[in-house]
Order: C-alpha cells, then sequence, then structure tokens
C-alpha cells in the first residue's frame, strides 16, 4: 500500500502486527514505514509518536471488548447465558483482531503506554468490573458456588487472554469451538455440585 492510499486504520493494524513480532520496542517507525511502503515522515500525517500508536491500538482493543460486554450485560438477564456470552464475545474479538490484543496484552505497560497508561487501564478496570458484577450476579442467584469474583474473574480473563501466546487462525478449533471449551471449564470448576473425589 502506496501513502497515497494509506488510512489510519491501516496504520493502527499494521503497527500492531509489527509490535506484536519484534515487541514495542525494538520495532522502530521505519519498520512500521516499510512495512507500509511509504516515507516514515508520511506517519506522522496521521500520528505523531509510537506511543500515540500503542494507545490507539489498546483503545480499539478495549473499547471492542467493552462495548460488546455492556451490550450482553444490558440484554441478556439470564446468569449462565450472560456468562456464556461474555466468553464468546471475548474470544472471537480476541480471534478476529489478533494483532491488536496481542499487542495490548503485551505491550502496553507503564513505561511504554507513557502518559496514555491511566486511560487504558481506566477501560480495562470497566471491563473487568463487568465481568466480576455478572460472576458476583451468577453466585447471588445460585447458579455458581460461593466464590470470590474477583479472581474467578481474572482466572477467567487470564485463561481467553493466554490464547494469543498460542492461538492461530489455522489451527484445528474455531473461536467457537474455544469459547465453548472455556465455557464448560469455567462452569465445571465453578458450578454448584458435588464432585466425587474418590474419598
Amino acid at each position: 500500500m502506496r501513502g497515497g492510499n494509506l488510512t489510519r486504520e491501516h496504520l493502527i493494524r499494521v503497527s500492531a502486527e509489527l509490535f506484536s513480532e519484534k515487541g514495542f520496542r525494538a520495532a522502530t517507525m521505519e519498520d512500521i514505514a516499510q512495512a507500509l511502503g511509504i516515507r516514515k515522515g508520511s506517519i506522522y500525517y496521521y500520528i505523531k509518536s509510537k506511543e500515540e500508536l500503542l494507545r490507539e491500538i489498546s483503545l480499539r482493543t478495549m473499547n471492542m471488548l467493552l462495548e460488546a460486554a455492556q451490550n450482553i450485560v444490558s440484554s441478556i438477564s439470564h446468569p449462565p447465558k450472560r456468562i456464556e456470552a461474555l466468553i464468546d464475545s471475548h474470544v472471537r474479538l480476541l480471534c478476529e483482531n489478533l494483532d491488536l490484543f496481542t499487542c495490548t496484552l503485551r505491550e502496553l505497560t507503564p513505561t511504554n503506554a507513557g502518559p496514555f497508561w491511566g486511560e487504558i487501564v481506566g477501560l480495562r478496570d470497566r471491563y473487568e468490573s463487568l465481568i466480576r458484577w455478572a460472576i458476583r450476579d451468577a453466585k447471588e442467584k445460585g447458579v455458581l458456588k460461593e466464590i470470590d469474583e474477583k479472581m474467578a474473574g481474572l482466572a477467567l480473563l487470564g485463561m481467553m487472554n493466554w490464547m494469543t501466546r498460542w492461538y492461530s487462525p489455522d489451527g484445528e478449533k474455531s473461536s467457537r469451538e474455544l469459547a465453548q471449551i472455556w465455557t464448560d471449564i469455567f462452569f465445571n470448576g465453578t458450578g454448584k455440585r458435588e464432585v466425587d473425589n474418590g474419598v
């Protein structure tokens, strides 16, 4: 893609791919320009710095998660179906936007993000609070056993986010199949049931 056809969206997507492959610190603006087939100076028409690119990548990642979660929480009242939908949404968005998620989850640190850190963390906290609320509501409705919703939420998010380390679009499982597996693991691990442990 030549400079005349460059869009901000394409710039962000290519940057996310490079940051994911090389790391935020190692990837340079020259690397991005070469990948886009443009002069480095042309990038600054769209963005001021690498930190601003990381901000845009992370904002897109967190906003798509937050918007989807808000829609699910407001439209689904059945606790198990709500949690299942939240898992499905997170996994689907991650698989469809793997470079954005990989870059955000691996490269977003206080040092890399600079002045934008607080803004991104605020969105992350809002998203995580919705996950915790869904778990707490399911617990209060008797669907889940007594469990620390913060720890359960972190475990669930960790399980899904770790997919950035191994997921491949060419793998044997689709995003939908993976979401169903995580849903089954989550409810079997926290479901209100007796377990025969052989004692």
